[in-house]
Order: structure tokens, then C-alpha cells, then sequence
């Protein structure tokens, strides 16, 4: 065991951190490889908690002490990604990331429907097969009336759209920069449209296990918000097929993998996603909320690495607001306590500046605030931590390629009922967009794609 697992147990330890967080099932749909191909990796699982302490607390230790880190800096002799070609591009095929805006032609209409096919569950019932009520919102999972297979997640209470909208608009944005994202959309329904599979396991939040009844499902619905024609909305996810694998870490080798040859935090597609995830405000991009997937195409079975789970982007913080801190701190963040101990305070808080739109639907998600140099998610990345100058440029000139109209046409597939959401939540995001490309980009030309 190294040094760095010894600190994180401890820490885990001392925090009496108890159980592990499954990753990833809930969005994908299970099947077997195809018959004759190899044998798929082992599928993992990985603790939210130890996730978060090693990343927030455990491995910052290390590095201070790795004294090769210390020499690089000092030299100023980072390591570049090695999976970068001639022309400085991601080397392909990659099972990580595809060009798309930025590198060729994508139109509004095709960036609106994303993984596709976009629609959601088809219209009329549909059958629970399993249900979620632990937790601050509900959820189950659903078959359609066309056999289609969905998780739907609610928004929090008194927070109607936030989560919702954040979840479909980041993820279509997401695709647009070329990684892999479940196909999310929008779901309103009805209560009569629901019903209740055979046998479907129910747990309330306070209460034993026994098979969901009627009563369950009103006393979950109770808690989400209807709308003026009596519809619920939620976020459908179309569970992705094949088999899964739970997560990816941004760090090290799948070792079971004979593919996974490059330590993921040296992968360029993962360093200059730094880039993207700064512009959604995409806080929540972690280890958890990654997706590996045995898939069987072109006549031979492989893993396709997902990123899942965009209710943390945008203004959205998961299970609520962001906090004001969000995108600006760590949640353990050392450099900043360092900076405000000796003025006890006296000197502001970047994100003090921040003013309140006053729209809950939008959430906090500014351009004021934004600072492209030191965006931060809510603790370390180790691949964003590795990250280099040429790293963040080509980061850069995918948000650039994304112009007003595709950005408008993302936005529409969030369906906020107020215009007021839709309106400035395209104006922020062309104007953090600006604020990337002056960063990064000033004086170098724009490769938006032509249409």
C-alpha cells in the first residue's frame, strides 16, 4: 500500500466514513459481450467518500512532497500530454473523445440532438422497474411504451428547472466538445401515466423494505413540483447499452484494459476538458461521475469511457444552488486559506462580486466572477492538476467553436418555461465563451468550424 492510500484510510478512518457509493449503474443498461470476443474488464466500484478525501486531502500531501513535481515546476519543464499527434490534436481513434465543434461542421440542429436520439420516453405509460427514494429528490427507472430504458431524476424542492435544465443543456454541450454523455432529455408526464412493475422494490426514507405500492408513488410525487397543466418534469437519462463497468479514475490505467495504455491524467482529451468544464462551471467533474462501458461495434467488443451526471453544472450544485465558492475554492482548499490567514479576512473573496440574477431556475452562474486562469472544480483533478499551456489552448478552441446560435440551440433543450432563463443563461455562457477566448486565445485564429 503507498503512502498516499495510508493517508486516505486514515482520513477515512477518522472520519467514520462507513459503505461505498456504486458508480455508473444507474446509467447504463446491462448486456453481455457479444459471443467469440474477449472477455470484458472487472467491473469496480468506488466510495464517494474516499474519492473526495483522497482527492481534496491525501494525494495535494504527496505532490507537495514529490520532490519530480517540484524540480518540473521549477523548471518550468511540465510533461505534456502523450497522446497528442504532429499537429498537436488528440491522436485517433480514441474510445475518450471525438472532434466534433471546433474541429468539424456541426449544426444547431444536430448539436439539439446530441447522442440522439433526444426525444425521451416515447409519450403515453410507462412501467417502473425500480425506485430511488432515499436521497434529497426521488427517482426510478422506467421502461417506455416502446421498451426504451430510462432513469428519471427530479428537481430539488422549490428549485423547479435548475437541476433539470442543467443536466440536458451541460450534457448536449458536452457531447458538441466531443466526449461521451448519455442521451438526456426533458420528461414531463402525468401521475396516470405512470405504473408500477411487478415486484418493484420500495425502501421510504424512514421505513422498511416491501414492494412499492400505489401509495409510494403519490407519496414520492408529492415532494416534485406540478406544473400549471398538472405534468411533473424531471430529467429522463436512456440508459446507455452494454455492459457496465463502473467509473474511470482520472488518474493511472484500467489495468484489466489491454487498451488502456496512457496513464489518464497525461490523456489531452482529460487535461483540456479542464477548459470545457470551466465554462459550464461543471464543479461536480469527478472520478463517481465517469462511466466505463464494455460495447461490442465494427465486429469487436472494447470499453467507451462516459462522463455522466451534469446536475452540478451550470448553476446547479447537485442537490441545490451552487454556494457562492463554487468554481472559485476547493472545498479543502490550502492555497486560499494560506492567502486570507494573515489579513484574517479583510482582503475580499473573489466571489463576493457575485450578484443574484434572482432567477432560481438559473441559479448562481455568472460571467462576473469567471476567472479563466483560476476556475477551480469543488476539489483537485489529476488530470486537470497536470495540465499545460498547449493542454488548455486546445481546450480553448473547442469552446470557441461554439457560437451564439449553437449555444442557443443547447439552451433550448433545457425547455425553461420562463424566457428570462433561457435568455440569460445563453448570455452567460457567450460571455464566459468571450472571456476563454481572450484568455487563451487572443491573437491566435478561431477554428470554429465552418457550416
Amino acid at each position: 500500500m503507498s503512502a498516499r492510500d495510508r493517508v486516505t484510510l486514515a482520513l477515512v478512518a477518522a472520519c467514520a466514513v462507513a459503505g461505498a457509493a456504486a458508480c455508473g449503474v444507474a446509467c447504463a443498461a446491462p448486456a453481455r459481450a457479444a459471443p467469440g470476443h474477449a472477455k470484458p474488464p472487472k467491473a469496480t466500484e468506488m466510495s464517494y467518500y474516499y474519492d473526495l478525501l483522497d482527492q481534496a486531502i491525501a494525494r495535494p500531501i504527496t505532490r507537495a512532497a514529490d520532490p519530480a513535481l517540484g524540480v518540473r515546476a521549477l523548471t518550468r519543464h511540465p510533461r505534456e500530454a502523450v497522446n497528442a499527434d504532429a499537429d498537436d490534436q488528440v491522436r485517433l481513434p480514441s474510445t475518450w473523445w471525438q472532434p466534433r465543434v471546433g474541429f468539424r461542421g456541426v449544426t444547431p440542429e444536430q448539436l439539439a440532438h446530441g447522442p440522439g436520439p433526444g426525444t425521451g420516453p416515447a409519450p403515453g405509460p410507462f412501467t417502473i422497474t425500480k425506485a430511488k427514494s432515499q436521497g434529497v429528490t426521488p427517482g426510478f427507472y422506467i421502461t417506455d411504451a416502446n421498451g426504451d430504458k430510462f432513469i428519471v431524476k427530479f428537481d430539488p424542492p422549490g428549485l423547479e428547472e435548475l437541476g433539470s435544465g442543467a443536466d440536458v443543456v451541460a450534457s448536449v454541450l458536452m457531447w458538441g466538445a466531443g466526449y461521451n454523455v448519455p442521451d438526456d432529455a426533458i420528461f414531463h408526464f402525468r401521475r396516470e401515466d405512470a405504473r408500477i412493475g411487478d415486484k418493484v422494490e420500495f425502501t421510504p426514507a424512514h421505513g422498511r423494505k416491501h414492494v412499492m405500492q400505489p401509495s409510494d408513488l403519490d407519496a414520492m410525487l408529492s415532494h416534485v413540483a406540478q406544473g400549471p397543466d398538472g405534468r411533473y418534469r424531471a430529467v429522463a437519462s436512456r440508459l446507455i447499452e452494454g455492459k457496465p463497468l463502473g467509473p474511470f479514475r482520472y488518474e493511472g490505467r484500467r489495468a484489466d484494459d489491454p487498451e488502456d495504455m496512457i496513464p489518464h491524467e497525461h490523456r489531452r482529451e482529460l487535461r483540456g476538458l479542464w477548459v470545457v468544464a470551466a465554462w459550464l462551471s461543471h464543479t461536480d467533474v469527478r472520478a463517481p461521475n465517469t462511466l466505463d462501458m464494455w460495447e461490442t461495434s465494427g465486429g469487436r467488443s472494447f470499453v467507451r469511457h462516459y462522463l455522466i451526471d451534469f446536475n452540478g453544472a451550470l448553476g446547479a450544485g447537485s442537490i441545490g444552488e451552487k454556494s457562492l465558492q463554487s468554481g472559485t475554492e476547493y472545498f479543502v482548499d490550502w492555497g486560499v486559506m494560506a492567502k486570507h490567514l494573515v489579513p484574517l479576512g479583510l482582503v475580499p473573496f473573489q466571489w463576493e462580486a457575485f450578484k443574484d440574477p434572482e432567477l432560481p431556475c438559473l441559479g448562481r452562474f455568472d460571467v462576473a466572477t469567471f476567472d479563466p486562469d483560476g476556475w477551480r472544480p469543488d476539489y483537485p483533478n489529476p488530470a486537470f492538476d497536470q495540465r499545460t499551456l498547449r493542454d488548455v489552448r486546445w481546450g480553448a478552441r473547442i469552446v470557441a467553436g461554439f457560437d451564439d446560435e449553437l449555444i442557443r440551440a443547447a439552451v433550448a433543450r433545457g425547455e425553461y418555461s420562463d424566457p428570462r432563463c433561457s435568455a440569460d443563461l445563453a448570455a452567460v455562457l457567450i460571455g464566459r465563451r468571450d472571456k476563454i477566448v481572450h484568455r487563451w486565445l487572443d491573437g491566435m485564429p478561431r477554428r470554429t468550424a465552418a457550416r
